[in-house]
């Protein structure tokens, strides 16, 4: 943990490191004006790549119940500079911990604080950390009505040299699951697939979209209801078992056992979806919690502060 400055538009006065150079993370607390964000570094032995993870908004307007957001008003967007600079500001702390950032290939990943598909500045932030060379992955629950914003996406994935990958957090395979949890306004399934459609399109040759799901012992995940919406040719689907937050316990979310989750994704298997495992939470992000904001939760705990404050 550590003070730092720098003439950035995000600044920081908290840096967290965990782990070590096998399983490691370093986890920040961006300050900007109006708030706080988090951002990540992901690195290790198991990891093809180093992941700097990045924050779109102060706060969020989507309301999830799973997220540790999820009890937090919406302040603004982050413009296109702060939206780069995060990745800039993280690369500096890696190399300060150690990690040579020039040798090692790296991905970014905006899947922090926000939601980007409701960001207008998201593809001008882009276009800026693109100057770096770096890969993406653009993490999303999929806002209702936001296809002109995906197609910009899709439209600046399409003219990129770098894979830029999307990822569609879809909670669940019932529709009705994903409405009540997901919080305001997600699009329905019909819709995440016509815009899927789009992004082939655009990207003929890039990777299939991944479709998210964090498991719980209550999501309802049933294979059979979405294949024929989802088919495996244009879709994979990536697992994540659930990290406990403090805003998805009060919601009552539990872990689902091991073993139930090895059961769910050998039946995905077995129908034709190629199944992404490497989102599986890391021993060191199982042992302190590491989930999306969490971090920045502890921080406005540490600082007197709580999310009704920000």
């Amino acid at each position: 943990m550590g003070r730092m400055e720098h003439n950035l538009s995000v600044k920081t006065d908290y840096i967290s490191a965990f782990g070590n150079q096998h399983d490691g993370v370093i986890e920040i607390v961006g300050i900007v004006p109006g708030g706080v964000i988090e951002v990540g570094y992901f690195y290790g032995d198991a990891k093809p790549k180093n992941i700097v993870d990045i924050s779109t908004q102060v706060g969020c307007p989507m309301s999830c119940s799973f997220c540790e957001l999820g009890s937090e008003r919406f302040v603004r967007n982050l413009t296109a500079q702060e939206i780069a600079d995060q990745v800039t500001l993280m690369l500096d702390i890696a190399q300060k911990h150690g990690i040579d950032t020039a040798r090692v290939p790296h991905k970014v990943t905006i899947a922090k604080t926000g939601e980007p598909l409701l960001n207008p500045h998201v593809r001008e932030g882009l276009e800026r950390i693109a100057t770096l060379s770096q890969s993406f992955k653009i993490s999303t629950v999929y806002p209702h009505n936001c296809h002109e914003r995906l197609k910009e996406i899709a439209d600046f994935a399409s003219h990129y040299q770098r894979t830029v990958q999307l990822q569609i957090s879809l909670i669940s395979t019932s529709e009705e699951y994903r409405r009540k949890t997901a919080g305001k306004g997600v699009a329905g399934f019909e819709e995440i697939r016509a815009g899927a459609h789009y992004w082939r399109e655009k990207n003929p040759t890039g990777r299939k979209i991944n479709l998210s799901l964090i498991l719980t012992e209550d999501v309802p995940c049933d294979v059979r209801s979405v294949r024929h919406i989802f088919p495996p040719e244009l879709f994979r689907f990536r697992f994540r078992n659930y990290v406990p937050t403090t805003n998805g316990t009060s919601a009552g979310l539990h872990t689902l056992p091991q073993q139930k989750f090895e059961q769910i994704l050998e039946e995905f298997r077995t129908v034709g979806y190629d199944v992404n495992e490497a989102a599986t939470p890391t021993p060191t992000e199982l042992k302190f919690g590491l989930a999306a904001n969490v971090t920045r939760r502890r921080y406005l705990e540490m600082t007197g502060q709580t999310v009704r404050d920000v």
